[in-house]
């Protein structure tokens, strides 16, 4: 959340033409760089892994629905293992290969 708050504080303090600062101090370049590069790793930890299991046959023997909600259902997968909220989209098999391992607490659940 500190993440956005800083990106919203410079893009404000820019359209004001003041400085942007957060609790006394300034907000440059490098602070700015710094939270885009964190924002970007949470798209492509979902986007990435969902676009691999979904080229290869090894990720689509646990859809049961070859279809676009199989789609849905890898990538509800890969979103629910990033966010580490445990929950799971039914009819993905999640017993088999990778799927077991990316969240503990869905094998904890069932």
């Amino acid at each position: 959340m500190l993440l956005f708050v800083i990106i919203g504080i410079f893009v404000a303090g820019m359209m004001v033409g003041r400085t942007p600062e957060y609790l006394g101090k300034k907000i440059g370049g490098r602070e700015i760089k710094l939270a885009i590069i964190a924002l970007l790793i949470l798209p492509l930890m979902i986007l990435m892994p969902t676009g691999l299991f979904a080229a290869t046959e090894w990720g689509m023997k646990a859809v049961s629905n070859p279809g676009p909600h199989g789609l849905s259902q890898m990538f509800y997968q890969f979103s629910s293992a990033t966010g580490n909220n445990g929950s799971a989209f039914d009819g993905l098999g999640v017993t088999y290969g990778f799927y077991n391992n990316l969240n503990p607490a869905q094998e904890a659940a069932a």
